[in-house]
């Protein structure tokens, strides 16, 4: 067995494993698992929120979370040789530079949720669904993940957490990458609790915006905007695969397409075109395939859209040629944060 010493962001020592043999290759994959749960784990206890404030020792980890001593102590050393946080001495642990992105207020949500039930439970099923053609979610629970959520309190608050974690971080980099000098008003189309609008909102004092979802989402949405934004926010209540509200010279569309099939995905790039003026913009955030077969972040969401939802990702040409044939002419294409890219589209005047 091959390994090297190596240090991990913030000081922490860990050993990497370098895999020599097919074998080992594979169980370093198969040890996956116990990787992401154990992160998960950590994310869901809060434990860096806690390490943020000093170095704790184990037993006293374990009284302030309730947890039981010997369990946590094998979490947060699987973590530890992550890098995520360190041990200065035995059974002693701080959080390092990298283990910051687990708190709270960053990713720890999007962890949290990557380990939760309603997320991981499904992927059991992807050997059923690969011969059935049945999404593997509803395998699993009997209905879909936007009617699990709906039902679920404790399910739809870690999702929309998780959902709010990643979108704020998209949106930092979108409001960097984009220029929204030019426009009026933007509608977030899908937009859920309206995260991403209420960023860009921020950054941006001259805009109006609306967030367009179901009308449930929407009404859920509208005091958190107004308390932020006031008068400059409105919701909107609607099915977009119907009709988008008329208006906005800016339409956001993130991270949507890739929960539908190609056909219902052709109709909601249909319902943007025509809700945009000629000129208007779209600006898709998605994840794109690389050409070639690189197992890469976005292999692997192309195939949690498929375990989740049945949707899938897709490379560059064939968005390209779903927004011509929406009438919407792709200007620019630039990476955002890992696994996103901002499609910039404008919609082409008629005739």
């Amino acid at each position: 067995m091959a390994g090297s010493a190596g240090t991990a962001a913030g000081g922490c020592r860990a050993l990497r494993f370098e895999p020599s043999t097919p074998a080992e290759h594979l169980l370093d994959i198969l040890g996956g698992k116990a990787r992401v749960q154990a992160i998960s784990t950590a994310a869901a206890l809060g434990l860096a929120d806690v390490l943020a404030n000093g170095p704790r020792t184990v037993p006293s980890l374990a009284q302030q979370l309730g947890c039981r001593e010997e369990v946590l102590a094998t979490v947060l050393r699987m973590v530890a040789g992550l890098g995520f946080f360190d041990s200065p001495e035995p059974g002693v642990y701080e959080l390092t530079e990298r283990g910051h992105v687990l708190k709270r207020d960053q990713l720890g949500p999007l962890a949290t949720f990557v380990g939760a039930p309603e997320q991981w439970d499904p992927w059991a099923r992807l050997r059923d669904a690969a011969c059935s053609g049945e999404v593997a979610f509803v395998r699993t629970f009997g209905h879909g993940l936007y009617d699990h959520v709906a039902a679920d309190d404790a399910a739809a608050s870690r999702y929309d957490a998780a959902i709010d974690a990643f979108t704020r971080h998209e949106a930092e980099s979108l409001c960097r990458t984009f220029d929204f000098a030019g426009a009026r008003e933007v509608i977030d189309v899908g937009g859920g609790h309206g995260t991403l609008l209420l960023e860009v909102l921020r950054r941006n004092g001259h805009l109006r915006g609306v967030l367009f979802d179901l009308p449930h989402v929407a009404e859920r949405a509208l005091p958190r905007l107004r308390g932020e934004l006031g008068e400059r926010v409105r919701t909107h209540g609607g099915d977009f695969f119907t009709a988008i509200p008329r208006g906005a010279d800016v339409l956001l569309l993130k991270h949507v397409l890739h929960n539908w099939d190609d056909e219902r995905a052709a109709v909601l790039l249909q319902r943007c075109a025509e809700a945009l003026p000629a000129g208007g913009r779209l600006l898709v955030i998605e994840t794109i395939l690389a050409p070639d077969n690189r197992a890469d972040l976005a292999a692997m969401l192309d195939l949690e859209m498929m375990v989740l939802l049945g949707g899938r990702e897709r490379r560059k040409p064939e968005l390209r040629r779903m927004l011509a044939a929406a009438g919407l002419s792709l200007l620019s294409m630039a990476p955002l944060v890992s696994g996103s890219w901002l499609l910039v589209a404008e919609k082409r005047a008629a005739g």
